[in-house]
Order: C-alpha cells, then sequence, then structure tokens
C-alpha cells in the first residue's frame, strides 16, 4: 500500500514538471516574439512556392517569416503578404524586396537589400496605427521571363539572317562551279565585262 502512494505521488511529480515545462516553453517563445514588428510587402507578380512561416532574409540572414498572404483588395493583380520582422531589422525607407528561389527545389522566400546608412528607418517615418509597407522589386526569373519572347524574336531574325548569308553563299558557290575562272579575274576585269555587256 505504501510503494503504490509512492508511485503515485513520484507520477504525480513528474506529470506536474512536464506540464510546467511545457507551459514555461510556450511563455519563452512567447516573449521572444513580443517585440516582432508587422510589415506589409505588395508583389505584383506570383508568389508560387511561398508559405506562411517561410523566411524572410536580410542579405541573406534570417531577420524574420512571412506571417499572411492574400490577394490584394484594392488591386487584384497584386499580392498582398504580411511579415514579421524582427525590432532590430535594418529595414530603411530605400530598403527593397524581392522574391528568390532557393536552390532548384521551387522554394521561394523573401530578399530584403538596400538601405542607405543615413535613410530615415522605415517605422520611423510610418504613422502610427499603419503598417509599414516595404516596396517589391521584380525577381529575376520574372524578368527572364518577361525578356523570352523578345529573345525568341531575336533568334528567329538571327535564324533568318543566317539562311539569306547561306543562301548566298549556295549561290555564288555554284557561279564558281560554273566557272572558276571567276576566283581568277580582278574586280576591274569584272566592271569592264559588266559595261561592255550593258553596251
Amino acid at each position: 500500500m505504501e510503494t503504490d502512494r509512492r508511485y503515485f505521488l513520484e507520477g504525480l511529480f513528474i506529470i506536474g514538471f512536464a506540464v510546467a515545462a511545457a507551459f514555461f516553453f510556450v511563455w519563452l517563445a512567447g516573449t521572444g516574439h513580443r517585440d516582432d514588428v508587422l510589415y506589409r510587402i505588395h508583389f505584383a507578380e506570383s508568389v508560387s512556392g511561398l508559405s506562411k512561416g517561410d523566411a524572410v532574409k536580410f542579405s541573406g540572414v534570417d531577420i524574420g517569416t512571412v506571417e499572411a498572404m492574400a490577394i490584394d483588395p484594392g488591386d487584384a493583380r497584386r499580392v498582398q503578404v504580411d511579415v514579421k520582422l524582427r525590432k532590430d531589422a535594418p529595414v530603411k525607407t530605400d530598403t527593397k524586396a524581392t522574391l528568390k528561389l532557393k536552390g532548384i527545389t521551387g522554394v521561394v522566400y523573401i530578399e530584403l537589400e538596400g538601405g542607405d546608412a543615413n535613410a530615415k528607418t522605415l517605422l520611423a517615418t510610418t504613422s502610427e496605427g499603419e503598417i509599414p509597407e516595404i516596396p517589391s522589386e521584380k525577381s529575376s526569373l520574372t524578368t527572364v521571363i518577361d525578356e523570352l519572347p523578345k529573345v525568341v524574336e531575336r533568334f528567329a531574325a538571327l535564324e533568318n539572317q543566317t539562311k539569306k548569308i547561306l543562301s548566298d553563299v549556295g549561290q555564288t558557290t555554284g557561279k564558281i562551279k560554273e566557272d572558276p575562272s571567276v576566283l581568277l579575274k580582278g574586280p576591274k576585269e569584272k566592271s569592264e565585262k559588266s559595261l561592255l555587256r550593258s553596251r
């Protein structure tokens, strides 16, 4: 009986300790992110591959995460992305956001770049009660895709020119085969011959 009571108390103590430890870690995690600042970014391109909780980096260093994503209520061509960044993140008025591809996995993250040392912080220039907005730039991948039709057109034009040159070379080769002496005649002789023919 005494042994059962002792095991019961030990079990109760272990369960109580585990619950207290869990509450402590939840509290610690909550206080660690209490000072995070909410920023908003509007992207005028697809954010496919970006998910809630994905990293936001500043020059390659993790400074926050994606908090929410939605179609911009004011303009359906844009995507509104809310991000939570550390309070000490150096987000200035000239900081820009772009979408970057992580390797070849198709996973996308947000990269923040820029921020002159003399520029004011975006948070300081934003009115109280408003969400600071970081301007975005087109990602390099989207720029390449946009330029693709022009590149194809240039290649098509180049192909046409190559065909014309090859056709001219083929005609000249045919003339030389018919009359090899054409190679031995100088330009002067050729022009005199053409003048005589015209008379």
